[in-house]
């Protein structure tokens, strides 16, 4: 036990002494959540609180255009600039960035839906044995209604069939509107009054949105604090990898470890002594992170972070993810014979698991074909466990099967080093 305890205290005290370790694993996460999350602040908003620049030129004075401008103002959206401008003009516009989507309605648009409408009409109710269609007026079937939709050139092709998509839902329903009132038209449908019936049509097929929300905590949605505090917080403890790494390789090169080695009482207890104040820096990271989230971070203006309710989930995951991380270290300490090598390959490692397990940027903005490899990287267990904390009231039973993998990654490590250290000793 007291070889445990001076194995701690020892690391330590070589710890406060290296203060650019300590740079790396307490001020550089700190800065790096600070930046991440007031970079991210804007993309993280809510998509329907942006109001996406569109240009209407409505040159239709009839029931066409009129709909649209309806049916674009009713999705809240958009940020509606009506002009009555040229094509041309309308290019440049689009091209200098003043607006994301123009759409351009022709002057007699509804003149020409209607027309085709009566036309399909006629020839419907003649097929049907109807021969008296006088009412109906004959017009050119040649004349075509083309409503112009313009694009900024930096426009996703699935932004742009959102939104044709919405179009053709609303002039749909107007042209199935206008049929109904020439059939009622031509077939004398009266009421009593002696007016016709003109009712406006009503959607046959509704949707319906059930909230699953039940409390105002899980409501939260991902913000950039909620996604960076979590997200730094893992890779910062991960980071120290270079730090432990470097303690294992020094030992070894300067004879430390040897020494250790011939005296009495096994090595794996001044591995566990290592371990454990690792683990106690990564456990100290973690609280820092976690008060910079919620006392910090709203200073810049930024939402407060919410951590849940469930702290010993917390510790589960901040205890497994420490583990996992100075297992790690110990491995990388342990197959790399000189400190460049260990810091190079500790650092390109972590940032590669960090950018797969979501820390960059969340996990369902990659690529389907990232998407399996994400499953493997430990700090997208660690990520994945917060999250569930932060943002769903999870508890510790949710949590497990991320502290477990965490944990299995940290038995991994360690006995994959043992074993290795063990075979070129011998």
């Amino acid at each position: 036990m007291l070889r445990l305890y001076s194995t701690i205290q020892k690391e330590i005290l070589i710890l406060l002494r290296d203060r650019g370790g300590l740079i790396i694993m307490f001020i550089m996460p700190m800065a790096m959540i600070t930046l991440m999350a007031l970079i991210q602040d804007a993309p993280f908003r809510d998509y329907q609180e942006m109001r996406i620049p569109l240009l209407l030129v409505n040159n239709d004075n009839g029931n066409l255009g009129s709909t649209i401008d309806l049916g674009l103002n009713e999705s809240k959206i958009f940020e509606i600039t009506k002009l009555h401008l040229d094509q041309d003009i309308v290019k440049q516009k689009m091209k200098s960035g003043d607006y994301d989507i123009a759409i351009i309605i022709p002057e007699g648009a509804s003149k020409i839906l209607n027309s085709k409408v009566s036309n399909f009409v006629t020839k419907k109710l003649n097929e049907a044995g109807f021969s008296d269609t006088s009412s109906i007026t004959k017009t050119d079937l040649t004349q075509e209604l083309n409503l112009e939709i313009l694009f900024s050139p930096e426009t996703k092709k699935s932004f742009k069939a959102s939104i044709l998509s919405t179009l053709k839902q609303a002039t749909s329903k107007i042209e199935t509107q206008t049929l109904l009132e020439l059939f009622n038209k031509e077939l004398k449908q009266e009421d009593k009054s002696g007016k016709r019936k003109s009712e406006p049509m009503k959607d046959f097929v509704n949707f319906q949105e059930i909230n699953t929300v039940e409390t105002p905590a899980e409501a939260l949605k991902l913000n950039s604090v909620q996604h960076n505090v979590p997200a730094w917080t893992i890779f910062g403890m991960f980071f120290i990898v270079i730090s432990m790494s470097g303690s294992i390789i020094k030992e070894r090169d300067d004879g430390s470890y040897t020494r250790i080695l011939t005296m009495p009482g096994l090595y794996i207890t001044v591995l566990a002594g290592k371990i454990a104040a690792y683990l106690l820096i990564c456990l100290i990271q973690c609280v820092l992170m976690l008060m910079v989230g919620i006392y910090i971070l709203p200073q810049f203006g930024l939402p407060q972070l919410v951590i849940g309710n469930s702290i010993p989930a917390i510790s589960i995951v901040a205890i497994t993810a420490g583990l996992a991380a100075t297992g790690y270290g110990v491995f990388v300490g342990s197959i790399f014979k000189t400190h460049q090598q260990a810091s190079t390959f500790g650092a390109i490692s972590v940032v590669i698991l960090a950018a797969l397990g979501g820390i960059w940027v969340p996990v369902f903005v990659m690529p389907e074909s990232l998407k399996i490899a994400v499953e493997f990287s430990p700090l997208y267990w660690g990520l994945s466990a917060f999250h569930k904390l932060f943002l769903n009231e999870g508890t510790v039973q949710s949590i497990l099967p991320y502290a477990f993998k965490l944990l299995l990654f940290f038995i991994f490590t360690l006995s994959f080093a043992f074993l290795y250290t063990k075979n070129n000793r011998s």
